[in-house]
């Protein structure tokens, strides 16, 4: 293979960025355009060395009609003319865009990763190698630069990020053809690239070449130097934010519960980022968080507007109450459980464990007004089955301890101070149909020990926060 600085230089990024161990199994994401085929002949070069397994993919987005048909039949000639295994898979992104009100090019990302990963899952791959390089990086950067990103955004395109690999991201674009054309090897042209209708294709086609001409012919180079900066200073933000979130903060089940007071001492930089981490945490990505919504949740902090909430991105939200601050993810909690009193069961899906027996009224006495709520005592002869454990439902009565009237139980969890995000959680049990306790918070005045109860049910609540 010619061009061997070509292939020293894909190894030194392999290495500084530590992107391959010995004896990996590489799934190569093979478009057949100049990067993705670049890139599969690099890794061939060096499997010997690295003792790598190749194995190829190819995704036809069916957006060129023809001419992606001939890139798969072009993919799948090359993976065969190099005894590669070979996957394909072909998926109308624009339907998928349309379905999931996206962009064409989100929409192809996302389906293209997607596929990535499933085909990866399957053979056990322990890398994904993608072909960017380093002219996508200084786009990128641009790209996000005028959209207003932030420290994240213009950290650009990392090398690696899970089991997703970029071996060119540091080789130009102008060294990629330089080692396919002396090496004699044949790739696909996307005539989409050429079109100015995408964004991306204006700041290649445009911009760029402008930028190199009229101000700084080593523009690329500069960017992707400043990237890398902004990598490493966003690097060292998030692992700060990280270690304030685990000192003031906690992960109940799928939520993060931070001190607001802790929070709100912080500074408003770090009070973004760390806001960002939960998103990210629960969601898995940033996808559709944006400033202003970030912007809206720390004003609400600032304001101290307890009993509020702002939507975050997709079914995020976050919530002030009192003194703390949750992150959760908005999702039905419905619950309806059969319960066998006395007894014991674990409903792990609900993070609720329940023991409850038959104790003499005399042994209780002292215990009967503890003040740990998630223990209630019951006069065993008003209760009748059967009894459930459940979830909250529309126009819920009952008559809390020490009052003479019902009220309802959406009132009573809003005048309990009960945060919004774990109302509908909260649990219920019902004797006949009838509230008897609002789990940790109250039981009903109904089934209260009183002289004449002869035997007392106890029941102890024992919550999980995994």
């Amino acid at each position: 293979m010619r061009n061997k600085e070509f292939i020293e230089k894909l190894k030194g990024t392999i290495r500084r960025c530590e992107l391959l161990q010995k004896g990996d199994r590489v799934l190569v994401a093979l478009s057949g355009g100049p990067d993705s085929v670049a890139l599969l002949y690099g890794l061939l070069s060096i499997k010997p060395e690295f003792n790598l397994r190749l194995s190829v993919a190819h995704l036809n987005h069916k957006l060129r009609g023809t001419e992606s048909d001939q890139d798969e039949k072009f993919a799948r000639s090359l993976a065969s003319g190099l005894k590669l295994e070979f996957f394909s898979k072909r998926v109308d992104v624009k339907t998928e865009a349309k379905k999931k009100k996206l962009s064409i090019e989100e929409a192809a990302r996302e389906v293209r990763y997607q596929y990535l990963e499933k085909i990866a899952g399957q053979i056990n791959a322990d890398k994904i190698a993608v072909g960017h390089q380093a002219d996508d990086q200084a786009e990128t950067f641009l790209m996000r630069l005028f959209r207003g990103a932030g420290g994240v955004g213009l950290s650009g395109i990392p090398a690696r990020r899970g089991r997703i690999i970029r071996p060119l991201i540091q080789i130009r674009r102008e060294e990629i053809k330089k080692f396919l054309k002396e090496n004699k090897i044949p790739y696909r042209l996307d005539s989409s690239n050429y079109l100015s209708d995408y964004f991306r294709n204006r700041i290649r086609l445009t911009l760029l070449p402008k930028i190199k001409k009229e101000f700084n012919p080593k523009i690329v180079e500069s960017l992707n130097r400043t990237a890398d900066i902004i990598s490493l200073q966003q690097e060292y933000i998030w692992k700060k934010c990280e270690q304030i979130i685990e000192d003031i903060g906690k992960r109940r089940k799928d939520k993060i519960i931070l001190d607001s007071n802790e929070f709100a001492a912080c500074d408003r930089c770090l009070q973004r980022e760390m806001t960002r981490l939960c998103v990210k945490d629960l969601k898995g990505d940033l996808n559709q968080l944006s400033f202003e919504s970030v912007d809206r949740a720390l004003n609400l902090i600032g304001q101290k507007k307890s009993g509020k909430k702002v939507k975050l991105a997709g079914k995020i939200w976050v919530e002030l109450g009192g003194k703390e601050l949750a992150f959760y993810e908005e999702k039905p909690a419905k619950h309806d459980y059969s319960l066998t009193l006395p007894g014991q069961v674990n409903l792990k899906d609900w993070g609720i464990k329940i023991k409850s027996e038959i104790i003499k009224k005399r042994s209780v006495q002292e215990n009967l007004f503890t003040q740990d709520q998630s223990v209630a005592f019951f006069d065993w002869d008003k209760l009748k089955g059967p009894f459930r454990l459940r979830t909250r439902n529309r126009g819920d009565k009952f008559r809390p301890l020490g009052m003479k009237g019902t009220k309802s139980l959406a009132d009573f969890l809003i005048d309990a101070k009960v945060p919004r995000h774990i109302r509908d959680e909260a649990a219920i049990l019902t004797s006949k149909g009838k509230i008897a306790w609002v789990v940790g918070y109250r039981m009903s005045d109904e089934f209260k020990v009183t002289r004449q109860t002869k035997e007392v049910l106890k029941i102890k609540a024992i919550f999980s926060d995994s």
